[in-house]
């Protein structure tokens, strides 16, 4: 009795999935001789996926179709605080959460996406990026340029928000 296609496909699914943890190796290591703490999980999705949670930001890097995903995003929370008024606060959140969206389009760049983060009550950003297998030696310096872009991002949202 042979194997059904379903079956099949699950197994090759499961062997490029310990493939792409293989591959993800090496990023590991040039992650951490860069002083970063870095660590391969699981995403949301079921990716295997090095993921390094620093001070600027979160770094993830996972593999493409042809070379490495990385994403860094972040948030930056609490950007009514200050507001000691409960429901101005609040107007402040919602005005942010459906102006942000027509900010962001006319500002970010492919690859980048900004939402507005009801859990830590500010903006947050995701930069997107892929680069070949033949960068990963890079990737480390490559993810804190993009961490820059990142928080550099947030901060001009941010300002655009509250003017």
């Amino acid at each position: 009795m042979g194997v059904d296609e379903g079956t099949e496909g699950r197994r090759d699914e499961i062997v490029q999935r310990l493939s792409d943890r293989e591959a993800l190796q090496p990023v590991l290591q040039e992650l951490s001789a860069a002083g970063l703490y870095a660590y391969i999980t699981v995403d949301d999705m079921s990716r295997w996926t090095v993921a390094s949670d620093t001070e600027f930001g979160r770094i993830d890097v996972r593999v493409g179709a042809d070379g490495f995903e990385l994403d860094v995003w972040d948030t930056s929370p609490g950007l009514f605080w200050e507001e000691e008024e409960d429901h101005r606060r609040e107007a402040f959140e919602r005005l942010a959460r459906v102006s942000l969206p027509a900010i962001a389009r006319g500002m970010l760049d492919a690859g980048q996406q900004a939402w507005w983060d009801d859990a830590d009550h500010g903006v947050g950003v995701r930069v997107h990026c892929e680069l070949p297998f033949a960068r990963r030696e890079q990737i480390a310096t490559i993810a804190e340029r993009q961490l820059e872009i990142l928080n550099d991002t947030i901060a001009v949202l941010e300002r655009r928000l509250v003017e």
